[in-house]
């Protein structure tokens, strides 16, 4: 008698599990880090100021008083607001028909676009490289040439950039600091992170009157700054706590100018695909730098619009317009120019 077998019948019921697993990263380190505050204007503006030099000052008893010290003003520092947006566009059918893992695919999809946007936002910060304008072309779909906020790299001064991408590893001659000028964009580099190249620019912000809390670099970066205390074929980071874990990363460096939290950004590892320098992209850069220093301005915060019904479909859009602010841009610093560490 022929055996009657699953395949052979009609009407099986599918079995597709009703959740739906997320398998992209979703964190916003450099955001996490930094508090956020309001603007009010497309160009928001703060001030800096800063001491004078220490000189000899040692004065005869009983000197009349003979001329006033030089004052000296503010430095007025700004950044142009960018505009993110994500949009999309659901059939009603689509948000009709019964689904696995949500009710609704407009509310579903919104809060998707809501995700992907503050990693848009991570990006523009510390994986482009970007400076700030504030001219756009007209309004047209598509379009990517509006305003642009200054990143992180552009408030670095180039004296506080340890440029390796010409092998041996140096400061910039001074310049920028001011959200505007961008970095010589340098060829991958065959130097790889080093404690020295740390030692170096922990010293430079120092010495500005910052106090560096924060080593923020891409995920092969972070490999290569674990296996620094280890020595060529040493086993010396490699050591067992009490719960018998096996520990080889190195979370927190301690230098003559202050201790660091060494933190992995995956968003620097994808600023040029392959955790490679490309000139533009900050895959190969070291930030260094104290959160306190540094803020979101939010001329409008993120906010969800049901646009409403659009045809036949339902229209939803996602938009943040927001600045970054450096209130202290001597008291951060970068490596930058690194090579690819080797497995």
């Amino acid at each position: 008698m022929a055996i009657f077998k699953t395949e052979d019948t009609k009407g099986k019921k599918e079995d597709l599990a009703s959740f739906i697993s997320m398998i992209t990263r979703d964190e916003t380190p450099f955001l996490s880090s930094i508090g956020s505050k309001k603007a009010t204007s497309v160009y928001h503006e703060w001030q800096t100021d800063s001491l004078a030099a220490p000189v000899a000052n040692a004065k005869a008893e009983g000197l009349d008083f003979s001329a006033a010290d030089t004052p000296t003003s503010t430095t007025r520092l700004g950044n142009y607001s960018q505009i993110l947006i994500k949009e999309i566009k659901i059939s009603k059918t689509l948000d009709s028909v019964s689904k696995a893992g949500r009710n609704s695919e407009f509310a579903y999809q919104m809060k998707k676009k809501g995700t992907e946007l503050k990693r848009d936002l991570e990006h523009a910060i510390v994986g482009t490289r970007q400076i700030t304008t504030g001219t756009g072309t007209a309004d047209t779909v598509g379009d990517n040439t509006g305003r642009k906020m200054g990143g992180y790299q552009s408030w670095v001064p180039k004296e506080n950039n340890w440029d390796a991408s010409a092998g041996t590893p140096a400061f910039q001659a001074a310049a920028g600091g001011d959200g505007k000028t961008a970095h010589t964009a340098g060829t991958a580099g065959t130097h790889t992170l080093a404690l020295t190249d740390v030692d170096e620019v922990m010293q430079r912000v120092y010495e500005e009157g910052g106090k560096a809390t924060v080593m923020m670099m891409s995920p092969s970066n972070k490999r290569s700054f674990s296996t620094l205390a280890q020595g060529a074929g040493s086993n010396t980071r490699r050591n067992l706590d009490e719960k018998g874990s096996l520990r080889q990363s190195v979370e927190l460096y301690e230098s003559d100018f202050g201790v660091v939290k060494v933190v992995p950004n995956y968003i620097q590892g994808l600023a040029s695909g392959l955790d490679i320098s490309d000139g533009v992209g900050g895959a190969t850069d070291v930030l260094v730098y104290d959160p306190s220093w540094w803020s979101m301005a939010n001329l409008r915060a993120l906010s969800t619009t049901d646009v409403g019904q659009k045809g036949d479909s339902t229209v939803g859009m996602i938009v943040e317009e927001t600045t970054l602010e450096c209130r202290n841009p001597h008291g951060s610093a970068m490596i930058s120019g690194l090579g690819v560490l080797v497995a």
